[in-house]
């Protein structure tokens, strides 16, 4: 992955654009974290076995397992 500086931007345009596209790509879980009465994305891991996150304010972690018998929801609580 190319790094940018100063000289090498994303116009607003484009970076708009890729933002989009990431945003499509990479699959998501809605997570409210009731430790702190936050609410943050939890992505798929690499191995596409669990989705795994933590919280935006105290930095808990959750790992929600991907398998057979799970369900549809796409939006969780943690305690």
């Amino acid at each position: 992955m190319p790094t940018l500086d100063a000289t090498n931007r994303l116009t607003p345009r484009a970076g708009a654009g890729y933002i989009r596209h990431m945003a499509e790509k990479r699959k998501f879980l809605g997570v409210h974290f009731k430790c702190c009465n936050a609410y943050a994305r939890v992505y798929m891991n690499r191995e596409k076995t669990a989705y795994r996150g933590s919280c935006p304010r105290c930095g808990k972690r959750v790992d929600i397992g991907i398998g057979p018998g799970g369900t549809n929801s796409r939006f969780f609580s943690a305690q």
